[in-house]
């Protein structure tokens, strides 16, 4: 392959872009969880997006010897978990949401609890459209990170992570 030419195809290849997704919270009929949310879930939501860390796929092999040959199989999966960097706003509304949903998941049922998150791949051309990329079904909040407050910075704006974990994600 002529130079000229790998730099015509690098060029026409439709690369994806990391910097175009769209991240949503479906609560469903989760009264609980309506309760519990201070700010609002709609799709301004994703101004507050900092990034994603999708989850990893791994499980615990089974691996035996026996017979003098070995004997290997992916063994049950690892739970799926994944991570959301956000932005705060309102006096740390989002922070106090993610906290109370996960106060609540230690006393309530998982059902009452669980919610879906929704990562849409945004288009990159203008041949594209958006369209979804991942379902996270069946997720509880595993964790809050801390905040940092500091009087060395000026005008920096609150960030915080919140990990998660889900039984069921479906990837399209």
């Amino acid at each position: 392959m002529k130079l000229k030419d790998g730099i015509t195809k690098a060029y026409e290849t439709h690369w994806s872009m990391i910097n175009t997704f769209t991240v949503q919270f479906d609560f469903g009929a989760n009264t609980i969880l309506d309760m519990l949310v201070e700010t609002d879930f709609d799709d301004s939501l994703n101004l507050n997006v900092v990034s994603i860390n999708t989850p990893s796929f791994q499980n615990t092999p089974i691996e035996s010897f026996v017979g003098n040959k070995w004997r290997i199989q992916n063994g049950r999966d690892e739970l799926y978990k994944f991570s959301i960097t956000f932005r705060d706003k309102d006096q740390m509304s989002l922070y106090k949401s993610f906290y109370n949903i996960y106060k609540e998941t230690k006393e309530q049922y998982f059902d009452n609890i669980c919610f879906t998150v929704r990562i849409k791949k945004d288009a990159d051309y203008y041949d594209e459209y958006d369209k979804d990329f991942m379902v996270l079904n069946g997720t509880l909040v595993d964790s809050v990170s801390q905040l940092q407050f500091s009087n060395d910075t000026q005008n920096q704006v609150a960030e915080f992570s919140v990990d998660f974990k889900c039984v069921s994600p479906n990837i399209y």
